[in-house]
């Protein structure tokens, strides 16, 4: 009973028509074949088969990104160590906080005091920084992490980050150097979590593994948290 672990979905639902962000392609998935079109080719009790085309960017959804989002000669997602996408994590839930309020060091320390938290070495951070829905009107105008607790927390060693928003620090900051610095680090950035609400506890188990996609600059992922199931009664 001890190594019961109860599974929580971080990631959001993909589907045709979806548009995760202004910048890229909206999702497409389309039938490629049917059972119908597929049953005369087989003999009772099979009845065909189905199966779909995607067309999909790959920052699609609940995401991950790689350094070569931003840096030409970086490494891609494939290339990536995949003990980067998988750890112990904690939750920084500051989505108590103003709209435009950048997720500063600040209130990074100040939540990590309240909370009884501590970055430790190797640790995946979480920020829960959204309070609403994923499609309400301000989504893309909450302001994310701020360039001085992103290395304050790279300095504690933290070794991933991930937010609930669609963009892990200011959408109108064009200079991206939060962006910039995280992936310069090599640390990837995990976009468009989900249901961090619904997180029972601030420490947890966390797994984001991305596809295994030649030179693409990031992935969709099936984001969880792993939970003893005592950690959470």
């Amino acid at each position: 009973m001890d190594n019961v672990m109860k599974i929580i979905d971080l990631s959001h639902l993909v589907y045709d028509g979806l548009t995760t962000h202004p910048s890229h392609p909206r999702i497409v998935i389309n039938d490629f074949v049917v059972h119908a079109f597929t049953a005369p080719r087989y003999q009772p009790p099979c009845k065909g088969f189905a199966t779909k085309q995607l067309l999909i960017s790959d920052h699609a959804g609940t995401h991950v990104d790689a350094p070569s989002h931003f840096y030409t000669e970086s490494e891609s997602v494939d290339t990536q160590d995949l003990s980067n996408y998988f750890g112990e994590a904690i939750l920084v839930d500051v989505s108590g906080k103003e709209l435009h309020q950048p997720v500063n060091l600040e209130l990074v320390k100040k939540t990590l005091e309240k909370d009884n938290l501590k970055v430790e070495k190797g640790d995946i951070v979480i920020i829960r920084a959204w309070a609403g829905r994923w499609d309400d009107p301000d989504f893309h105008h909450a302001n994310g992490l701020a360039l001085d607790a992103a290395r304050w927390l790279r300095e504690q060693g933290m070794k991933a980050v991930g937010i609930d928003l669609g963009n892990i620090e200011d959408n109108a900051d064009m200079t991206r150097k939060v962006h910039m610095f995280l992936l310069g680090e090599k640390v990837p950035i995990y976009e468009n979590l989900a249901n961090l609400n619904a997180l029972p506890v601030k420490r947890f188990m966390f797994a984001g593994f991305p596809l295994f996609l030649k030179n693409c600059t990031g992935s969709p992922v099936r984001a969880v948290a792993l939970i003893k199931e005592q950690e959470g009664s």
